[in-house]
């Protein structure tokens, strides 16, 4: 079977959703290999849906060989909905592979009544039929709600409002090993990323992945960290989303897999606030790290 048959059926894995509804990820043709010259690998969005691309994203990538030297490579091909590339295997050892400079849309806030509200397009005209249309005294009015609203069409924000722009920028890493695992590559001290302290390439069903969450090198206390696990679309949801964790005061925790498998582990830094009087950070940092877990 083919390169490219064999990651378009890896894109037809898992359903699922969580609260991070949106997470980029990297995946991998296969994790550990005997004496392939060559690997491919998909990235993309996936939006609610575990391994199934919701939407694609600019990148280019950064391998890192198993001797540490670092070689740029581009996509064979970017779609609507992923992007496809492949890499050399030139000795054996752990190869890490990692986005580079990805960024998605950045988000508008504005500042009205005291509270950062997200900015959405405003939203076409609806069509009127003058015939069939009420007069507007007679029209019902709108059901009150205790919620404070979070969001606010771009052609209702007031023209002396307070706005901002926050970018969103998408991490998305895995491993791949040839033959015998080596250490794998030291983080990167750039942006949102998780320190291994498990080899991902050596993790079996029953037993757990260690990791350290860093922000620019710094550990992070108190993160969420979401983990979706590769399911038959024909699975309960139940199967396909694992339990979160949370990290500890040293930005560390651990992930224990009950079964064999495909996983995405998940986080967003900073984490969303249900405090909208609280001014957004201007920069969302999103990462998505996959790794395989065998019998």
């Amino acid at each position: 079977m083919n390169n490219w048959l064999k990651i378009a059926l890896l894109t037809s894995l898992p359903v699922l959703s969580h609260a991070h509804t949106m997470s980029p990820y990297l995946l991998p043709e296969v994790f550990d290999t005997a004496s392939a010259q060559n690997i491919s690998f998909q990235s993309a969005i996936t939006i609610e849906k575990f391994f199934v691309p919701g939407n694609n994203f600019k990148t280019t990538y950064i391998v890192t060989e198993p001797n540490g030297a670092q070689k740029a490579v581009s996509p064979a091909a970017s779609l609507k909905r992923f992007s496809i590339a492949e890499f050399d295997l030139p000795a054996e050892g752990t190869y890490r592979i990692r986005t580079q400079d990805a960024v998605g849309n950045s988000g508008k806030y504005a500042l009205v009544d005291g509270r950062w509200l997200r900015v959405r397009p405003a939203r076409p005209p609806m069509p009127q039929n003058t015939a069939a249309a009420k007069p507007a005294e007679t029209a019902p009015k709108a059901p009150a709600t205790s919620q404070p609203p979070r969001v606010i069409a771009a052609d209702q924000v007031p023209a002396n409002a307070q706005t901002m722009e926050v970018k969103n920028t998408f991490i998305a890493e895995s491993f791949v090993t040839k033959g015998k695992p080596s250490p794998v590559p030291a983080p990167t001290g750039k942006g949102l990323e998780f320190k291994l302290l498990t080899h991902p390439n050596e993790l079996y069903a029953g037993e757990s992945l260690k990791i350290q969450a860093l922000m620019n090198g710094k550990a992070i206390p108190g993160l969420e960290v979401d983990v979706f696990k590769g399911a038959s679309s024909y699975e309960p949801n139940a199967k396909r989303e694992q339990p979160h964790v949370k990290t500890n005061a040293k930005g560390e925790t651990e992930i224990k897999f009950e079964q064999s498998g495909i996983y995405l582990i998940t986080a967003a830094y900073p984490e969303a606030s249900a405090d909208n009087t609280k001014k957004p950070q201007p920069e969302v940092f999103t990462y998505g790290l996959t790794v395989e877990v065998s019998e």
